[in-house]
C-alpha cells in the first residue's frame, strides 16, 4: 500500500517529477558519455603504442635500457630465437637500434636507426600499413633502403629517392658512415616517435656496422593477458637477458591508465553529489508543499515509520525511472559512436603530439552501467533521508489547527 501511495504521488506535480526525471536521466548520460570517451582516449593510446613501438613484450641486455650502448647486445640471442619460434601463436622481431646521425642535401638530424627483418616486423607493428607507397624495404639497386617518417622527411627537406648519409660511432667511438636511398615514407599517430625514428634492414645495418647482434626482440601476443605468463617463462629460461612487458616499457601509459581511473571516480562522485541535491531540493520541496496532507495521515493514525518510509519509495520511484532512461540513451549513443567515432579534426596536431589520432571511438566496461545503477539508487536513498525526517518532525495538531 505505502508503494502505491509513493507511486502516485510523485504524479501530482507531473512537471516537477518530469523535471527531475529529466535532470537524473541527463546527468547519467553525460557521466557515462564522459567515461567512455575518456576511456576510449586512453584504449587508444594503449593500442597505438603496443602495435607502433611498444608490442606487448621486449627483451633486452640487463644494461641496454641504462646506457643504451652499441655493444649492449642480447646475449645468446640465437638459443632466445629458437625458443619464441616455438611457442604458438607468439608473434617476435629482433631489432638492432644505433643512435645515428643523418643528413640530406638539406637537412640534418639525430635519429635512432632501426635494423630490422621486414617480414617479422610486419607481424609484431604496424608501421608498413602506414607507409605511403607501401614500399617496405625492398631492396634498391644501388643502395640499402631507408623508410623515414614524414616529419622527419620534412625537416631534413627529403622525399622518396632522396639518398641521405647516417653516421654513427662504433663500439670503439671510431666513425661509421653509410648512405641509404629512401624508399618510402611513413606517418604514425603520434609525432614524437616520428621524429626520431627511421628504418633499415638488419643485415644492412649489422653489415654496415660490423655489429651481428640484436639489441631488442620485440615480441607480440594474441592478448594482452598472455604478456605476464610469458614474462615469467622468458625470465625463468634466460636469466640473464632483461625481459618487460609494455607497462615496463612505457610505464606513463600504465599511469594514464590508473589516473584515468581515479579523476573517473571523481567524476562520478561529482556527478553523484548533483543528483543527491536535486532530489533533497525536490522531495524538500515536496513535503513541505503537502504539510497538511502529512499532518492529516498522522492525526488519522499513520504511524511515522510508514510516513517516512512513503517519502523514500518517490524518491526511488524517481531513480528508477529515470535511471534505465539515461542508461539506455547512454548505451544507444556509445554504441552509435564506436561505429563512427567522434571526429576531432581540429586538435589533430595536438593529439597526435601524445599519441593519439583525430577519431576517437568511445570505450566503456559494462560494469560500468551496473555500477552507475547501484550508485543512482543508493544516492536517492540518501537523499531523501533529510525530507523524510523533516516530515517526521511535523506537528499533527499544529498543522490541522492551522488549516
Amino acid at each position: 500500500m505505502i508503494q502505491k501511495i509513493a507511486f502516485r504521488n510523485i504524479w501530482r506535480n507531473k512537471l516537477r517529477s518530469w523535471v527531475v526525471i529529466g535532470s537524473i536521466s541527463l546527468g547519467i548520460f553525460g557521466g557515462l558519455a564522459v567515461i567512455s570517451t575518456a576511456k576510449g582516449l586512453a584504449k587508444m593510446r594503449q593500442d597505438k603504442a603496443i602495435k607502433t613501438y611498444v608490442s606487448h613484450i621486449q627483451i633486452h641486455d640487463s644494461n641496454y635500457l641504462d646506457y643504451g650502448r652499441f655493444e649492449d647486445v642480447i646475449p645468446s640471442d640465437e638459443q632466445l630465437i629458437k625458443y619464441l619460434e616455438n611457442q604458438k601463436g607468439v608473434y617476435f622481431s629482433p631489432r638492432l637500434k644505433i643512435e645515428s646521425f643523418v643528413q640530406s642535401a638539406r637537412g640534418t638530424s639525430g635519429v635512432v636507426l632501426n635494423g630490422i627483418n621486414p617480414e617479422q616486423e610486419k607481424q609484431v607493428t604496424n608501421v608498413f600499413e602506414l607507409c605511403q607507397e607501401g614500399n617496405y624495404l625492398q631492396e634498391y639497386k644501388r643502395k640499402p633502403p631507408i623508410i623515414i617518417s614524414q616529419k622527419l622527411a620534412e625537416k631534413l627537406n627529403a622525399g622518396i629517392k632522396t639518398t641521405i648519409q647516417c653516421t654513427f660511432s662504433d663500439a670503439n667511438g671510431l666513425p661509421v658512415a653509410g648512405g641509404f636511398k629512401v624508399v618510402d615514407i611513413y606517418k604514425t599517430s603520434n609525432s614524437m616517435y616520428d621524429e626520431v625514428n627511421a628504418f633499415v634492414r638488419l643485415e644492412d645495418l649489422q653489415a654496415l656496422s660490423s655489429n651481428y647482434g640484436t639489441h631488442e626482440i620485440a615480441i607480440l601476443l594474441p592478448t594482452e593477458k598472455q604478456a605476464d605468463k610469458l614474462k615469467s617463462s622468458l625470465e625463468f629460461k634466460f636469466p640473464n637477458v632483461e625481459v618487460k612487458t609494455w607497462r615496463g616499457i612505457a610505464p606513463e601509459l600504465g599511469y594514464a591508465d590508473k589516473m584515468m581511473d581515479l579523476v573517473m571516480t571523481i567524476f562520478l562522485i561529482v556527478i553523484m553529489l548533483a543528483l543527491a541535491f536535486g532530489i533533497i531540493n525536490t522531495m524538500l520541496m515536496a513535503v513541505l508543499e503537502r504539510k497538511k496532507e502529512l499532518g492529516m495521515l498522522l492525526s488519522v493514525g499513520m504511524n511515522k515509520r510508514k510516513v517516512f518510509w512513503m517519502i523514500v519509495w518517490e524518491s526511488i520511484f524517481l531513480a528508477l525511472i529515470a535511471g534505465p532512461i539515461g542508461i539506455l540513451i547512454a548505451y544507444i549513443t556509445i554504441q552509435f559512436f564506436q561505429q563512427v567515432g567522434i571526429d576531432l579534426s581540429f586538435a589533430a596536431a595536438g593529439l597526435r603530439s601524445v599519441g593519439l589520432d583525430s577519431v576517437i571511438y568511445p570505450y566503456i566496461d559494462s560494469i560500468y552501467y551496473l555500477a552507475i545503477s547501484i550508485l543512482v539508487i543508493l544516492t536517492s536513498i540518501l537523499s531523501c533521508i533529510y525530507p523524510a525526517q523533516r516530515a517526521l518532525k511535523l506537528n499533527p495538531a499544529e498543522i490541522v489547527r492551522g488549516a
